[in-house]
């Protein structure tokens, strides 16, 4: 279980909202260089932390979703994440997000092109 309470919630920069359906929309987001989360991960080789794309996801998805924000605020279980390229300061990537609501679950992807980033789910308890 993840606890997101005590998360900064710098975000990255939002360069458009696809809406695909009233459950799934497709963010495009800017990884600006200067965002805290590359301080000091790697200094040599910075790159975007799992538990940062985690909070995004949340974030991004009660955004999209304020209507589902009570149990959005508190979903920390993950299943079947797969963390499969790294994110770079200066990347821009898709975030989509696809809404399970009787779940209460949120399926996200971070993707460019055909290079997909991670994915998984985010579920409340």
């Amino acid at each position: 279980m993840i606890d997101f309470s005590h998360a900064p919630t710098e975000l990255p920069l939002l360069q458009g909202v696809a809406s695909i359906d009233e459950v799934s929309v497709e963010l495009t987001l800017q990884v600006q260089p200067e965002l805290v989360w590359f301080q000091g991960h790697f200094p040599d080789t910075p790159i975007l932390p799992g538990v940062v794309q985690l909070n995004w996801v949340r974030i991004s998805a009660a955004q999209q979703w304020p209507e589902h924000g009570h149990w959005l605020s508190r979903a920390s279980q993950l299943e079947a994440i797969k963390f499969q390229q790294i994110i770079r300061p200066g990347d821009s990537v898709q975030l989509s997000l696809q809404l399970q609501p009787e779940r209460q679950r949120v399926n996200f992807k971070y993707s460019a092109q055909e290079k997909v980033f991670a994915s998984g789910r985010l579920v409340a308890l």
